[in-house]
């Protein structure tokens, strides 16, 4: 199988024959095709249950964080106290905690994005073509749907004021968090990896600190954001002047807690996620292989 970088003339095999080779019989070439497909199904299948692993993984920490920071922002519960008590219900009931909607829908949000990631991945591959404008814009339209949607659920349930609309600017604000956020998640890395391996690193660990790396640092930019998104729908009186106030007193704490999250969220769940599709395709190819050996017997 070629990579995406291989040429197709790297492949070609000089053949010699002394009676010239005839054409492909139409059963041969459905035959491919069919084996094909079905090789493709099973790498589909593999990037789905690896994409539910990584979430699984991540999904906990990432629920406690983010209620904490939405409860923070409305007011209801100081950050730290909401991180404490969360976690500590986490460890003393995990699967009383595992059954919460909150918890469901960060699980289901990142599953979503990272199936969608992983099938991108494995259908360009399987057409020999670049995957990366594909994957940015359909993680992006996966991650921004789930995640304001998961954003409007969690600040109607732990809001202090009674549950009503989000304002307009306050979907716009979270489309624009979340696009720069898949931005530095599934595409700069690569961009940031390269240039990491031109500098003399290795491969495992220019990819790996690229990785955690870029969806961290754009917290930076982001949260604010994400923080007059909340305040907009919190405080629907406010001036500019006290919005800015309230950005100020608040970015330092919630820019940690969420470069916190992000960390999980795509830097240690995109190497999990990583991780997981690798051995489960290598164990893929190894059940193939055994398959063809013993068909060939």
């Amino acid at each position: 199988e070629l990579s995406q970088e291989g040429s197709p003339m790297a492949a070609a095999v000089v053949q010699i024959d002394v009676a010239p080779a005839g054409p492909i019989s139409k059963q041969g070439h459905k035959e491919g095709h069919k084996e094909g497909y079905e090789e493709l199904c099973g790498k589909l299948a593999v990037d789905v249950v690896a994409a539910a692993s990584a979430s699984l993984l991540v999904s906990p920490f990432i629920t406690i964080v983010d209620r904490s920071v939405v409860e923070n922002a409305a007011g209801a519960r100081n950050l730290k106290d909401a991180v404490r008590e969360l976690t500590t219900e986490f460890v003393r009931r995990p699967f009383a905690f595992l059954r919460k909607r909150e918890f469901h829908l960060i699980f289901g949000l990142y599953t979503a994005t990272y199936v969608t990631a992983n099938s991108i991945d494995s259908i360009c591959e399987f057409n020999e073509q670049d995957s990366t404008w594909a994957k940015f814009l359909g993680t992006a339209a996966v991650n921004m749907t789930c995640c304001i949607a998961k954003d409007r659920a969690f600040t109607r349930m732990f809001g202090i004021i009674k549950p009503s609309s989000l304002p307009l600017p306050t979907y716009f604000l979270f489309a624009a968090r979340d696009s720069m956020t898949i931005a530095a998640s599934f595409t700069l890395p690569k961009v940031l990896s390269k240039r990491f391996q031109e500098s003399g690193w290795t491969s495992g660990a220019a990819d790996t600190t690229a990785q955690l790396l870029c969806p961290a640092s754009v917290q930076l930019v982001s949260t604010p954001l994400h923080l007059l998104g909340l305040d907009l729908y919190n405080c629907r009186e406010k001036t500019p002047l006290a919005r800015a106030a309230f950005i100020k007193g608040h970015y330092t704490k919630s820019t940690i807690a969420r470069i916190c999250r992000i960390g999980p969220a795509f830097g240690i769940g995109g190497v999990g996620n990583n991780f997981f599709r690798a051995s489960l395709r290598g164990q893929l190819v190894q059940t193939d292989s055994r398959a063809l050996s013993r068909f060939s017997r």
